[in-house]
């Protein structure tokens, strides 16, 4: 389960970079689709980041024999 919070928590960064990328406009997709907006890809990190903590949280308060 560790792990898996790690890799939500690695996807959450990634898509915090590419939302802050999109808002500094770095990059010129091209493409105006909704999924090209910044508060989609920042909201998008927010709840993958707490899925991380709340992950990481119920793993530690198991108990195993």
């Amino acid at each position: 389960m560790g792990i898996f919070a790690a890799i939500l928590g690695g996807i959450g960064g990634l898509c915090a970079i590419f939302g802050i990328i999109i808002t500094l406009d770095v990059l010129d997709l091209g493409l105006k689709a909704d999924l090209m907006k910044w508060d989609f890809w920042l909201i998008l990190s927010a709840i993958l980041f707490l899925a991380s903590i709340a992950i990481s949280v119920g793993y530690k308060g198991e108990i195993s024999d």
